[in-house]
């Protein structure tokens, strides 16, 4: 048995191939908006950022089905890549394959859900918000951080405002300081 890491995988299907022609040179984790802003550790995985992404899924689907969901898609990581691999439009595809293999993100259809069910109900929205932000003030910040996910394991949040940015907009367009 050979041990490859899933590039067989990555080697049998068209849409992902040009994946393996990676040369680790760091240029998509540099550009990419996500892995800036949580680095990283915070992707559980041997190789981070848009080209682990790709990659990890790869070698093991059900660990690392959250991967290309972190993606913004934005295609920064595709336009700087020295030997142009389509990073944003493997990411998107992947995300096909693995919902194809019945492999979702765990929390995020009861995310989805929740939020779909405040969206559409503006006052338990504003409730729930405000409700979120005085508990997130008062509760201790390691609780609050369990809470808030595995990427705060190794990024601090930001303080939680006192006011909704609603509230502060509105304050803002009031006194004429916009």
């Amino acid at each position: 048995m050979i041990v490859d890491n899933g590039r067989s995988r990555l080697l049998a299907r068209p849409e992902f191939r040009e994946a393996l022609a990676c040369i680790r040179c760091g240029a998509c984790l540099n550009t990419c908006p996500v892995y800036r802003r949580s680095g990283g550790h915070s992707y559980g995985a041997v190789i981070p950022g848009p080209i682990g992404s790709v990659l990890e899924p790869a070698r093991d689907p059900a660990t690392h089905v959250e991967l290309p969901h972190a993606c913004t898609l934005c295609g920064s990581c595709s336009e700087v890549c020295p030997v142009k691999i389509p990073l944003h439009r493997q990411l998107l595809a992947f995300r096909s394959v693995l919902a194809e293999a019945g492999l979702h993100p765990r929390r995020r259809r009861l995310a989805f859900d929740l939020a779909a069910a405040l969206f559409v109900r503006p006052r338990l929205y504003r409730f729930t918000t405000a409700l979120g932000r005085q508990l997130a003030r008062e509760l201790p910040t390691r609780l609050v951080e369990m809470l808030a996910g595995p990427w705060t394991r190794q990024r601090a949040l930001p303080p939680i405002p006192s006011e909704s940015f609603r509230a502060q907009w509105r304050r803002a367009r009031t006194t004429g300081k916009e």
